[in-house]
């Protein structure tokens, strides 16, 4: 199985080619009319195409809410306010360079300054 990540509202549109440009298929929500889409419609879409939400949105990280088996998987880059879009492209690379994409498929990763917590 692929890996294809989904980037959300709160994510710089560059990530987009950082990670194009470690080999992943991805798209934007901004590019599909999903920009300002509430999060179910977000994890709908997401799973009924097996794509991982990429996010900073921590929401989405709520298993309560929207449990493990309802979708493909996210990430939640949880990094300062105040990163510029190029220091969140430079931990998100890092960490997409660090792991193996079929490793975080139906998980929630939390993305932190320097290490990552996965949860199947």
């Amino acid at each position: 199985m692929s890996v294809k990540f989904l980037i959300d509202a709160d994510m710089p549109r560059s990530c987009k080619e950082v990670i194009e440009n470690l080999g992943y298929k991805v798209i934007d929500v901004r590019d599909i009319g999903l920009g300002a889409a509430p999060d179910q419609k977000i994890i709908e879409y997401a799973s009924s195409h097996d794509y991982i939400i990429l996010t900073r949105d921590l929401d989405f990280g709520d298993i309560i809410r929207y449990p493990l088996e309802k979708h493909h998987g996210v990430v939640i880059l949880r990094l300062p306010h105040i990163f510029t879009a190029n220091e969140i492209n430079i931990a998100l690379s890092r960490f997409l360079k660090s792991v193996k994409g079929e490793d975080i498929i139906n998980s929630v990763v939390i993305v932190e300054l320097g290490r990552y917590r996965v949860r199947r």
